[in-house]
Parts: C-alpha cells; sequence; structure tokens
C-alpha cells in the first residue's frame, strides 16, 4: 500500500461533510490527521503505520477463529458478534439479520456470485462513521485475503472492484476508504495483532488481542471481528 505523503506541504482538504471528524483529503487520498494520539493505520497521515509480513496458513487461522469464537460465548457480545453467536442484533440491524444469512450461506457455498450479491445489501448498513456493514464486510475480505480460497483467486479481482464501485455511493467516503484497506489485507494494528494471535492459536493471547480489538470505535472492532472469524469458519480446510 502507498504510504502516505507526510510532508508539511501536503494538501488537507476537509471531507464534506464530514469536517468534524479526525479525517481529511490529504494529496486527494483520505487520511487520518488527528491530533493527540497515535492511529496504527496505514492511513495515518504523519506516522502511517505498516503491519509486518506474516505467512499464515489456512488450517491454523480456522483452529484459532474456533478458539476464539467459543471464548466470545462466555461473555457480553456487542455489534455483528451478536449475530455471529446466535444473538438477537439491536435496532436497525435486527431488520438486516437475513442479509447477514445469506452472506454465510455464500460463503459456506464457496459461492463467490451468491457472496457478492449478499454483500452489497449490506454496504452502509448501521450508524457510525464506519457502518457496521462496511467493517463486517470488510473484516470478511481481510480475512480472505489472508485465508485465500482457491475456487475464488480468478475472481477474486472482480469482486474487489464491484465492491469498491459500490461503496463509493453506498456509504461515506471515509468508510470506503477503509473498507479498500480491509480489500487489501491492511487495516488497524489491533486487526493484524488479532490475525497473528488466530494463527498462534493460543488461547491467551487471542484472548488479550480481541478485547483490544474491541476498543475500535463502537463497534468496529466487534463488527470487523465478526467479519474474519465468519471468513475463516466457513472455509473448506483438510488438515
Amino acid at each position: 500500500m502507498t504510504r502516505l505523503n507526510p510532508s508539511v506541504n501536503a494538501a488537507r482538504l476537509p471531507v464534506p461533510g464530514f469536517e468534524s471528524t479526525a479525517y481529511a483529503y490529504v494529496n486527494g487520498r483520505v487520511a487520518w490527521v488527528g491530533q493527540g494520539g497515535a492511529t496504527d493505520h496505514p492511513r495515518n497521515a504523519t506516522r502511517p503505520w505498516q503491519p509486518q509480513a506474516l505467512v499464515c496458513d489456512a488450517a491454523r487461522l480456522a483452529q484459532g477463529a474456533r478458539i476464539c469464537l467459543d471464548q466470545l460465548g462466555e461473555g457480553p457480545a456487542k455489534g455483528l458478534l451478536l449475530w455471529l453467536l446466535g444473538q438477537p442484533l439491536p435496532f436497525p440491524l435486527n431488520h438486516a439479520a437475513r442479509r447477514f444469512d445469506a452472506i454465510c450461506s455464500a460463503l459456506a457455498l464457496d459461492d463467490i456470485q451468491a457472496f457478492e450479491a449478499a454483500a452489497l445489501r449490506v454496504l452502509g448498513l448501521g450508524h457510525g462513521l464506519t457502518p457496521s456493514g462496511d467493517d463486517f464486510v470488510g473484516g470478511i475480505f481481510f480475512g480472505l485475503n489472508h485465508a485465500p480460497r482457491a475456487l475464488w483467486l480468478a475472481a477474486m479481482p472482480g469482486l474487489k472492484t464491484g465492491i469498491r464501485s459500490a461503496a463509493a455511493t453506498a456509504t461515506n467516503p471515509i468508510s470506503a476508504a477503509l473498507l479498500d484497506d480491509l480489500m487489501a489485507g491492511q487495516s488497524y494494528r489491533a486487526l493484524h495483532d488479532l490475525l497473528a494471535a488466530l494463527q498462534s492459536r493460543n488461547a491467551i493471547k487471542i484472548k488479550a488481542r480481541y478485547d483490544h480489538l474491541m476498543g475500535l470505535g463502537a463497534t468496529s472492532g466487534a463488527d470487523m471481528l465478526a467479519g474474519v472469524l465468519l471468513a475463516l469458519l466457513t472455509m473448506n480446510v483438510t488438515h
């Protein structure tokens, strides 16, 4: 991913309608320009963070995802983790539960066309700067980037292009930009740390990392995690 130019001469323009947020256009690209704290993310305008390369094993990630899901079932959940655990969603997402069910079915059946159709129907759904539907779909793509599905490899570029194009009008520009990062397999440090913990299959590490991830936004961390876990738990792994 291209790093942002941290030069003091970089052109910064407000994102229309989101002037009060910590985001702006920097040299034409949405970037985090907040003050008084660090955000470990590739879009940090002054200190763009990049994850270390991690060679992932799909079977290990799936096993780690199962451990994580079991731990989540032991305590209170929020966001789309409620749906993943079979619990009622809050309003207004409760009216969209069948849309999330359709995404789950498409992934379980390895049906990429059905997945695209279902994913398009949840973009922009939810409250906040990054709606739950966007974070959830982004989490799925993040998981798919690190645990690719052989049957989907040839069609993935077209799938991402379709989602990216739809997001340009289905959601706000900041959420669309962060979704694009997730589709490229990059996001907040907390999400990458969680991925490494899943790979380790160490229950203590997994618990610590998902607790940290839960601190992102009101439900963003939970929604992304729900997407990652769904992508991993619906894989057909044989070892």
